[in-house]
């Protein structure tokens, strides 16, 4: 099987979604590259890369790409980390010279004196790596931001030049003034050449390479068809002046000059939308910058967090930021972790208890060893996931990219219809001459190209999508897959499991009996069990094993062990047969010890030895707090909720009565297949699924439901095969049906805006409203009138109401 590399890129210089495309085909055209994403909103691009055979290498890719589409790309690394320093080159060398264990590289990086460490830091911590003379460089925004306000920077300064050089052209064209006509297009011309300077690196490099290395027309060929047009008939228009020959249609300068500045106003505003939408939405900027740390006298010392390393003892402030995952060691407080899980009310945290990075801690004290480096910890996990959901396409996407594909050449022949129509207008009806018709015929087929915009269709699903994705982070619904967003607001069914997800992971052990048996002792059976289920992850097993912590001291030694998901542990001892777990599966359930158990509603869990129970435990578990609201909820809005669990049915009715969900929704005794099988039947029936489990044993359920959600951590959340995690609550699932249908309306709006103003447009451009048109010059203002509102509307995601 081939090797093969997930590769990461940064890109600058996408200025639409037509950019995308372009990428996109100038990659699937490099061999070896496949899976291939490229996320306009966000400015990254990312591929599988095939590395055997002597296969083109990143290295290789990069320049090919940055030459065929003029955009700048620079790969974003994982695994190590970096260290920006400021040194000078002499102690570069003498660390290279040096390699510590764990030192990767130094490279140059744009900057004086600015150098690049990687490193292990599994092998060497950063203050150990460290030079002496060396100092941190400035901190690196996040890439994706930090990309967006480049372009921001270089787009207002091109903005600003071309406007200083077009005002006086429209002055001077446009005022009365006693300027000679002769001195004032000569100015003009002068002029009307620097926007067009302009217009080079910013149109026609990109729609020639577009049209040369992608074989496609994009929005910037329609700019520099118009522009190109509006010019040089101008330039010809002023030479037959200039040679004395009388041309109806006189020069206008002043088109060329004023379409090149409203269109880059236009993108300048859309840039700076972008930009402040997903910096509202970016996770990253919760990474606190510096901590404290303890010394070995018991000091603290203040440091830039980018210097942590494995070992440290971190001591947090009351009301600061908690700077990366921790693990407390003493202290007590109430963190603050609304910002990752959307949990209201602050969370208790004492010895023994975890810290996620980016939390806020309350007014107690706490003291932790670091778990994970600030830029590999679970904030930096949720930001990767909400990020790399940007480059899934849901199924609506394709619909968008489909419609644009056809946008421009429709445009075109529009325009070139325009042409020729008001040429055989102005010759037939109106009688001009040639030369008159033709600059009549031009000035509509400019306004029809400069005037249209795919940029409104290509934003309308991607921008809702990255605001959308941030929302929900926010709110604790991690959304892996952009498919869920869509799918989620046509759910009509809501199937939970049951345990450690209706009720409490935490289930707590209410009694065990151990009936006589001459093979083992009540010692022995407590402690093979407590050896069977430690480190197995099911919430059952996991309270057992927290209930046998006193009898491991037998160690019993248990050869051939194995998980059945859904039922329990097999194993031998002894060359006895061993089997833990659900009765219904050892064949225990008619024991009356067992049957005892089921009758009174507790989860039960039996232990045998040769099929002779052995062990018969009691299970209770607690119902989540919200579950009855979410529920009730759910149906208020004529979701139908299901339990699905594996539990006996004495535990699984009492629970959905409880909640409130009809006991025909129930199924119990279900294995993780049948689980799956139940939510196939649903789906038979044309319903829309959404599988709520804690991803022990549910995880084909999850992946065959139409949704698939799993309760989770900040720590886990990079596991599973499910679309959404959820790090709070089960109010999760109402904000992730409330965000996708808001997003939807939002996408709706966004299609059918687009449709509208490209009807309208084109219609006033083109002169079919006689006695309405939009002269081309204006034709520029397109670009602004149609994308605000896209950006607009999903921005409102942000400001819209609370979805929970």
């Amino acid at each position: 099987m081939a090797a093969r590399e997930h590769v990461v890129l940064n890109v600058a210089g996408m200025t639409c979604t037509g950019c995308s495309k372009k990428l996109t085909n100038v990659l699937h055209g490099i061999p070896g590259l496949s899976n291939i994403k490229v996320t306009f909103v966000s400015g990254t691009a990312a591929f599988e890369l095939d590395t055997g055979n002597d296969r083109i290498s990143v290295e290789e890719i990069v320049p090919l790409v940055e030459r065929q589409t003029g955009f700048k790309l620079a790969r974003v690394t994982s695994g190590y980390m970096h260290l920006d320093v400021l040194l000078e080159s002499s102690s570069i060398r003498h660390l290279e010279e040096a390699t510590p264990d764990g030192f990767v590289s130094v490279e140059k990086v744009r900057g004086k004196h600015r150098y690049r460490i990687t490193y292990d830091p599994t092998l060497v911590g950063a203050r150990d790596l460290l030079p002496p003379n060396a100092a941190l460089a400035p901190p690196v925004p996040d890439s994706t931001l930090t990309e967006g306000k480049k372009r921001l920077v270089n787009m207002t300064l091109a903005f600003l030049l071309s406007a200083a050089f077009t005002i006086p052209v429209v002055v001077l064209n446009w005022s009365n003034n006693p300027v000679p006509r002769q001195t004032r297009e000569i100015t003009a011309l002068v002029l009307a050449t620097i926007p067009q300077m302009i217009a080079v690196p910013e149109f026609y490099a990109g729609a020639i390479k577009a049209l040369v290395f992608s074989r496609m027309i994009e929005m910037d060929m329609l700019v520099v068809i118009s522009i190109t047009a509006a010019y040089f008939y101008s330039v010809v228009a002023f030479a037959l002046y200039e040679a004395g020959i009388s041309v109806k249609e006189a020069a206008f300068f002043e088109t060329s000059s004023l379409l090149i500045t409203l269109v880059l106003l236009g993108r300048l505003v859309a840039a700076f939308c972008r930009v402040r939408a997903v910096s509202a939405v970016s996770l990253r900027s919760l990474q606190a910058e510096i901590t404290h740390i303890v010394q070995p006298d018991g000091a603290t010392i203040e440091l830039d967090a980018r210097l942590l390393q494995f070992g440290d003892t971190i001591r947090i402030a009351p009301h600061t930021r908690i700077v990366t995952d921790i693990d407390v060691i003493s202290g007590t407080s109430a963190v603050d972790e609304s910002m990752l899980t959307g949990e209201a009310n602050p969370v208790p945290k004492q010895a023994e208890d975890s810290l996620v990075a980016g939390t806020l801690n309350g007014p107690g004290v706490l003291e932790g060893r670091l778990r994970r480096l600030p830029g590999a910890n679970s904030l930096t996990d949720i930001a990767n996931l909400v990020e790399n959901a940007l480059g899934s396409k849901p199924r609506i996407q394709d619909l968008a990219d489909k419609v644009a594909s056809w946008f421009i050449p429709t445009i075109v022949a529009i325009a070139i219809a325009t042409l020729i129509i008001w040429i055989a207008v102005a010759l037939r009806v109106r009688g001009e001459n040639a030369g008159g018709a033709i600059g009549t015929a031009i000035t509509y087929g400019i306004a029809v190209l400069a005037i249209s915009c795919p940029c409104a269709l290509g934003l309308a699903v991607p921008m809702v999508l990255v605001i959308a994705g941030g929302v929900a982070a926010r709110a604790g619904v991690v959304i892996k897959e952009a498919d869920a967003i869509e799918r989620g607001y046509k759910t009509t069914d809501v199937v939970f499991d049951k345990t450690g997800t209706l009720t409490m992971a935490d289930l707590t052990v209410a009694t065990v009996s151990t009936p006589q048996t001459p093979r083992i002792t009540e010692e022995e059976a407590l402690a093979l069990t407590n050896n069977l289920v430690s480190g197995n992850k099911h919430p059952v097993s996991q309270a057992i094993s927290l209930y046998l912590r006193a009898h491991d001291r037998l160690e019993p030694k248990v050869d051939h062990v194995n998980s059945v998901p859904g039922a329990g542990i097999e194993a031998e001892w002894k060359s006895f047969a061993v089997k833990a777990g659900n009765p219904y599966w050892n064949s225990t359930d008619a024991e009356p010890c067992v049957r005892d158990i089921i009758e009174a509603g507790m989860t039960a869990f039996s232990v045998t030895i040769d099929g002779s129970l052995i062990l018969a435990f009691g299970l209770q578990s607690q119902i989540r707090d919200e579950a009855t609201a979410v529920v009730q909820a759910l149906q208020r809005q004529n979701i139908h909720c299901h339990i699905v669990s594996g539990d006996n049915d004495k535990a699984v009715q009492g629970i959905a009565s409880r909640v409130g969900i009809d006991a025909n929704n129930v199924a119990s005794r279900h294995l993780p297949a049948q689980k799956m099988e139940f939510v196939k039947k649903l789906q038979s029936d044309g319903r829309i699924v959404l599988f709520c489990g804690d991803g022990t044993n549910d995880a084909v359920a999850i992946a065959q439901a139409n949704v698939g959600v799993q309760m989770g951590t900040a720590s886990d959340v990079t596991n599973g095969v499910c679309d959404v995690t959820l790090l709070g609550g089960l109010e999760g699932i109402l904000a992730l049906l409330g965000i996708s249908k808001q997003a939807f309306s939002r996408i709706t709006f966004n299609f059918v805006w687009a449709a509208v103003y490209n009807v309208f447009a084109v219609l006033l451009a083109s002169g079919a409203l006689v006695k309405f048109r939009i002269p081309p010059a204006y034709a520029g203002l397109g670009e602004i009138v149609s994308v605000c509102p896209v950006i607009a509307a999903a921005v409102s995601l942000i400001r819209g109401r609370k979805y929970v």
